[in-house]
């Protein structure tokens, strides 16, 4: 199979540069002709306007976009939200089962949903239904004012 080689008349000062160029690829001149062609075609940027935009420069700004927008959204509606399901946790685990019965309590776990549930707040549905005594608080030492005595026989 004979190949026919073509040939492309081109000024001597701007062959140089395009030897340059492969060379700083790594690439013969064939290579170097071949991926430009491909490139061209493949990304429809046009030749003529050097100044087009470089892709790469595209997608960097479209990534600090996109960083800006998620960031944003964190700020707006991800942090207040998370602070909201912490507040309800708290209000679950803590204050919840010191302020009703244990009927009440029962009567609220059995109406959520338990596919709704999170394992999070699974966890605080179970903290609820068995409310942890809190620690007695220290009682103060009438012998000696501003201090705590845990002492019974004092």
């Amino acid at each position: 199979m004979s190949r026919t080689l073509k040939s492309i008349d081109v000024n001597p000062e701007l062959y140089e540069d395009f030897k340059k160029l492969a060379k700083s690829y790594g690439m013969t001149n064939k290579d170097l002709f071949g991926a430009m062609v491909r490139y061209f075609n493949a990304t429809k940027a046009d030749p003529r306007d050097p100044k087009a935009d470089n892709p790469t420069d595209a997608i960097k700004a479209l990534d600090k976009r996109l960083i800006s927008f998620i960031r944003e959204q964190e700020k707006k509606i991800l942090r207040p939200l998370s602070d909201d399901v912490q507040v309800l946790t708290k209000l679950l685990q803590e204050d919840v089962p010191k302020k009703i019965g244990q009927s009440q309590i029962r009567t609220i776990s059995s109406a959520i949903k338990p596919e709704l549930l999170t394992d999070r707040f699974k966890a605080a549905v179970a903290a609820m239904n068995n409310p942890q005594p809190q620690p007695a608080q220290p009682k103060p030492d009438p012998a000696r004012p501003g201090t705590t005595s845990n002492n019974p026989n004092r």
